[in-house]
């Protein structure tokens, strides 16, 4: 039976999840979402998730640390890193640690459908 693609989105600004699952809806995806890394590994262990969108700034640890930790657990799962801080870190390097793709907030919407 087919089913909707589940995508874990994390953010600790609520109004971007708020946008992620008005976005996600529209594409007819279902959304779980998490404020910080804690959670949404807990999330991951507990969910059969199709792809993780993380922001690369999180409350308590690096988005970075988090998602190569997930790519640990779950190497196939697709990662979409988002980030205001360009200065962070280089699409290369995120590529390098396992990242499928890189957005600058504001995010275009467009190039994330087509990702």
């Amino acid at each position: 039976m087919w089913r909707h693609p589940k995508v874990l989105v994390v953010d600790d600004d609520q109004n971007i999840l708020s946008a992620f699952e008005d976005f996600l809806r529209k594409e007819h995806c279902s959304m779980i979402a998490a404020s910080n890394a804690e959670e949404a590994l807990k999330k991951i262990e507990q969910e059969d998730v199709d792809l993780l969108i993380t922001d690369i700034r999180l409350k308590h640890q690096s988005g970075v640390t988090f998602f190569m930790h997930v790519k640990g657990m779950r190497p196939k799962l697709p990662v979409i890193v988002i980030t205001g801080y360009p200065d962070l870190i280089s699409e290369k390097d995120l590529k390098v640690y396992g990242a499928e793709y890189f957005f600058l907030k504001p995010l275009e919407l467009g190039k994330l459908r087509e990702a």
